[in-house]
């Protein structure tokens, strides 16, 4: 596990900063797995945080393996083309999700996911719940992931390495990858890395296979690191993403329900993604900082000659689908001293051309453009060693060109924040932040452009997240309690919402009202020595404040919401064996906040355990096992699409039931 030690710092700022900024820490003697563990991701989030080893334990090939247990996140879908992240009740396109600095925003198809990530190469995944702060664009938060670096597996004096890697899960899957990696000089590193994942037809809790899941996926990653000084650092990277196989053609639903609507019928479906990003980091005296330079382009293709029955005429042969987005993120601090008083000036822009086109059959039936443009700037100003206060302002333009018409939105907004340390231990902190967003471009993927049409009096969304909590941290000799707790209420005004006008047979976009989201977030963590453990509870309730009823998801009228969730998690370093022993469980609790006359959505409890073994003998050696659900539970993540469709087939997207996971790899 990685260590984590309390920072220690000459400058006020830099103290109070860092003593701010960290949920939780805790130090412990030097183990034999603080010098040998490298390949691991650290996820932070400003809820909690977990060890940099999580990761490689868990055994990922989906996200929701990685981020199901931090409070207030989850990630809906059980298909490998449909990983949702979703915030406190708010979608993937309602937040800010970034790759190595470029965004993954896309709205292709309503019956699938937008983010197409490898989970096995991210050296780091931070995770902000709730928009606080003015670098920011989503609505509900931002979820930044970050590759590995070659300068981060190099170890000792070597130059050049690679690590072979292989996976074999019983519920249906296998992976293997291929690292090569060097540091031929101080200044040059780089890393070569392929991956690829064959998944099957897994079996849910209730021992049901589910349908139209099998296929494969391998992604190509390199990328170049040249540090001509201490200072500079440019960096060139590529990620190539391919998930191919014949897949059902609602990737959302389960098996069950796919059948009762398409039969047997499956789709030759294609879902690529190609990123490119050169970006350059600063990293002076009282000045650091990173701009990036991005292309990415999702892309999905299906052969849907293959469907029967009730299938637009015009869409009987290969469609696809193109997002692209090409941009600029720019993002610096400096830190400086007026009078008497320290200031941490963080300062950036924030450019992206979102640009989506389609091809039905041979036709190309859409092209649309839509682009953002911010600036920002967010000064942290330390008024004492105890008190903190952070004041921002952005300005955002928004220019939506597309089959519905040419509309333009622009707003400025602020973020203001406090954190107040009232004794050694406790920091009280509170902050409000209002928010912006353009209507969205059209899904892609689906025929319906020149049908729909916006409202004259549509407005941009805007609204306000606010929150306000506590967090304890306290050290006493070899035992360690921290504790995080935040209270939220987020309001989105002029809520955007669709509705098909059967009159004309077209749909309206419009400016439904306002929608609200409350909750809380609390994570407590305890370490002694060689174990540590960690225990969170998390609550949303979202409602339609013009309605009175919860917010209701595209697929289905299930309510949205994500309701209770508990997680606890349990680990053990064992020098003697050399063996890192854990247990997750993760406890929802039934979800009451629905849509008059439909059924609740139920709780479930569903419980992991791993281990794994570095031996002394052989350190280069790395061997894990690990069982997933382990009391084989149907159950479905409240982030899925559940309850009944619109042509009366039950959604229900079961995950997967028990899973026994074995892994190996060699670096050498």
């Amino acid at each position: 596990m990685e260590k984590v030690t309390y920072a220690t710092s000459k400058g006020v700022l830099a103290t109070a900063i860092s003593f701010a900024l960290t949920n939780w820490v805790y130090a412990e003697e030097n183990s034999y797995f603080d010098e040998i563990v490298v390949w691991g991701t650290k996820v932070s989030s400003s809820s909690e945080s977990v060890g940099a080893n999580d990761m490689s334990l868990k055994q990922p090939d989906h996200m929701s393996d990685l981020l199901r247990d931090i409070p207030g996140v989850d990630v809906g879908g059980t298909h490998s083309v449909n990983q949702r992240i979703n915030i406190r009740g708010i979608g993937e396109t309602d937040l800010d999700i970034r790759l190595d600095g470029a965004s993954q925003h896309a709205n292709m198809f309503h019956h699938i996911g937008n983010l197409t990530l490898n989970p096995d190469i991210l050296k780091q995944v931070d995770i902000e719940v709730g928009n606080n702060s003015v670098t920011q664009s989503g609505l509900g938060g931002s979820v930044y992931f970050e590759t590995k670096d070659g300068k981060d597996l190099v170890r000792g004096s070597e130059q050049f390495g690679a690590r072979v890697f292989a996976g074999y899960a019983s519920n249906d899957s296998q992976q293997g990858s291929l690292t090569l990696y060097a540091m031929p000089t101080e200044k040059l590193d780089a890393i070569v890395y392929g991956h690829l994942v064959q998944r099957g037809n897994f079996e849910d809790g209730n021992g049901v296979e589910t349908f139209g899941v099998e296929g494969d996926i391998y992604n190509i990653f390199g990328k170049v690191g040249f540090e001509p000084s201490k200072e500079h650092r440019f960096e060139v990277g590529y990620d190539l993403y391919r998930d191919s196989g014949d897949y059902n053609p609602r990737p959302d639903w389960s098996g069950n329900a796919n059948q009762q609507i398409s039969d047997a019928d499956l789709i030759p479906t294609d879902y690529d993604r190609d990123t490119l990003t050169l970006s350059y980091q600063y990293f002076g005296e009282n000045t650091h900082g990173k701009a990036t330079l991005y292309s990415t382009k999702t892309r999905l293709t299906r052969d849907e000659s293959t469907v029967t029955g009730r299938w637009p005429a015009d869409r009987i042969g290969t469609n696809s689908a193109e997002n692209k987005n090409s941009g600029l993120n720019v993002q610096f601090q400096s830190d400086f001293d007026i009078a008497s008083f320290s200031h941490r000036l963080t300062y950036g822009l924030d450019y992206m051309d979102k640009n989506s086109a389609s091809t039905y059959v041979s036709d190309a039936y859409t092209d649309e453009n839509a682009i953002s443009t911010a600036v920002f700037i967010e000064n942290q100003w330390v008024i004492s060693s105890d008190l903190l206060l952070t004041a921002g302002l952005r300005y955002d333009n928004y220019k939506r060109k597309a089959t519905t018409g040419t509309h333009d939105f622009d707003d400025i907004t602020w973020a203001i924040s406090g954190e107040w340390t009232v004794a050694h231990d406790w920091t009280i902190f509170a902050s409000t932040r209002t928010l912006f967003k353009g209507p969205e471009l059209l899904e892609s993927f689906i025929r319906y452009q020149d049908g729909t049409f916006l409202a004259d009096d549509i407005k941009a969304e805007s609204g306000r997240n606010t929150q306000a909590g506590v967090r304890f941290s306290r050290q006493l000799d070899q035992h360690y309690l921290g504790l995080t707790l935040t209270a939220f209420e987020t309001t989105i005004d002029d809520y955007i919402a669709e509705a098909y006008q059967a009159a004309t047979q077209s749909y309206l976009i419009y400016n439904e009202g306002e929608v609200e989201y409350q909750g809380f977030e609390f994570s407590t963590t305890y370490a002694y020595e060689a174990f540590s453990s960690k225990f969170s509870y998390s609550r949303s309730d979202n409602r339609n404040k013009s309605t009175g009823e919860p917010i209701t998801g595209s697929s289905t009228n299930h309510s949205t919401d994500l309701g209770d969730s508990i997680a606890l998690t349990l680990d053990y370093q064992s020098d003697s064996l050399d063996t890192i022993f854990g247990w997750t469980s993760i406890v929802v609790l039934d979800e009451e906040n629905i849509v008059a006359g439909t059924p609740i959505k139920e709780g479930y409890n569903t419980h992991n355990i791993y281990a794994q073994w570095i031996p002394r003998q052989a350190e280069d050696l790395v061997v894990t096992f690990g069982i997933d659900n382990i009391f084989d539970e149907a159950y479905i993540s409240h982030a899925s699409t559940t309850g009944a469709t619109r042509r009366g087939t039950i959604a229900d997207d079961y995950d997967p039931g028990r899973n026994f996971k074995l892994s190996a790899a060699y670096q050498f």
